[in-house]
């Protein structure tokens, strides 16, 4: 049934809320569905997520405007005051489109508490994953529903030839950073290979061998990858990647180089993520297990290598089809036992 507030001949634009509680790779596969759903509605999107790194990033997204942060959404609703200030404001937004491509109980419980009306909701949970369906290819499916409020308006149709791709727009600003940066190191005229051998996972407590950490390779396998670099490509330098937990994991795999020293450095301390989006778009390659920076090389161009330890099933669910202007080559197990490594 259509509100009475909304008009056949006048529609009105709408900003939609999309709620995504994602990772870094996650939320730039969900760039594809806000540009999307800004072209429906005609203004940028909400967006409701977590992780602090969630806002520098969607900054550079157009189709995205404000975008708040849960701390925590599986905590009790009367113990997070983040979800209190949430329930607070969707109290006080106009009713409006809302996109969930979360699969879970939490985010719908929210809304109803917040007064979102089922009819302004497409959710995830009511469109299923189909066979071979990329994550990204799901989330536009899912952009392209329209809420049953809406059913009786022609003006928001879903252009199935739509498709557009994942990159954030770096401004001219991330651009003189990344340059000042590179030229600090005395890098400006070389040829860059990013190494990213680190996942959250990595970090997590415990020995980094344990069976439970499934995207993790040997620190000396890393180690014969930067000589073979330095073999291959003597002008090139290699720079280790990723956030300032993985520094020690960066200082095990330098201790097992052999040969002169020259021609590779650590940078975990140093790499935001509108940093390392441009340093992406300008490297040579990198070389990554299955984490969010490789998602984030695909999107900016940068051609990449992405080692699946043991999750053959999962390389096309996470990285193809995926946009990009440089080609993705994913390695894959030669087994699938748990105990085996590439």
């Amino acid at each position: 049934m259509r509100p009475d507030n909304l008009s056949l001949s006048t529609p009105p634009s709408f900003s939609p809320l999309v709620v995504r509680f994602g990772a870094f790779g996650d939320m730039l596969l969900l760039i594809p569905m806000l540009k999307v759903l800004r072209r429906r509605y005609g203004q940028p999107c909400e967006l409701i997520s977590s992780g602090r790194w969630t806002a520098p990033l969607m900054q550079r997204v157009p189709a995205c405007g404000p975008v708040r942060l849960l701390t925590s959404r599986r905590a009790p609703y009367w113990f997070n005051s983040s979800q209190l200030k949430w329930v607070a404001a969707l109290r006080k937004r106009p009713a409006g489109p809302v996109y969930i491509y979360e699969p879970d109980e939490k985010s719908h419980f929210l809304l109803r508490l917040g007064g979102v009306s089922p009819e302004w909701i497409c959710s995830l949970r009511d469109l299923p994953r189909e066979p071979e369906e990329s994550i990204q290819h799901h989330a536009l499916r899912l952009a392209r529903e329209t809420p049953a409020a809406l059913k009786d308006i022609e003006a928001f149709p879903a252009d199935p030839a739509y498709a557009p791709d994942a990159r954030p727009t770096l401004n001219e600003s991330d651009r003189r950073d990344c340059e000042d940066w590179v030229r600090a190191r005395g890098l400006d005229s070389t040829p860059l290979v990013l190494l990213q051998p680190g996942n959250k996972k990595t970090m997590r407590r415990g020995r980094r061998t344990r069976p439970s950490n499934i995207d993790y390779w040997p620190e000396q396998r890393w180690a014969r990858v930067i000589e073979g670099v330095r073999q291959h490509m003597p002008a090139a330098h290699v720079l280790i990647c990723g956030s300032p937990e993985e520094r020690a994991l960066a200082d095990d795999i330098v201790s097992q180089v052999n040969g002169p020293l020259g021609g590779f450095s650590i940078a975990t301390d140093d790499l935001p993520i509108p940093r390392l989006l441009t340093l992406q778009a300008r490297a040579h390659s990198m070389i990554s297990v299955n984490t969010g920076p490789a998602h984030g090389a695909a999107t900016m161009g940068c051609p990449l290598v992405v080692l699946f330890n043991r999750h053959k099933h999962r390389a096309t669910d996470l990285y193809a089809p995926q946009s990009t202007t440089a080609p993705v080559k994913i390695i894959l197990p030669d087994s699938l036992d748990p105990e085996a490594n590439l």
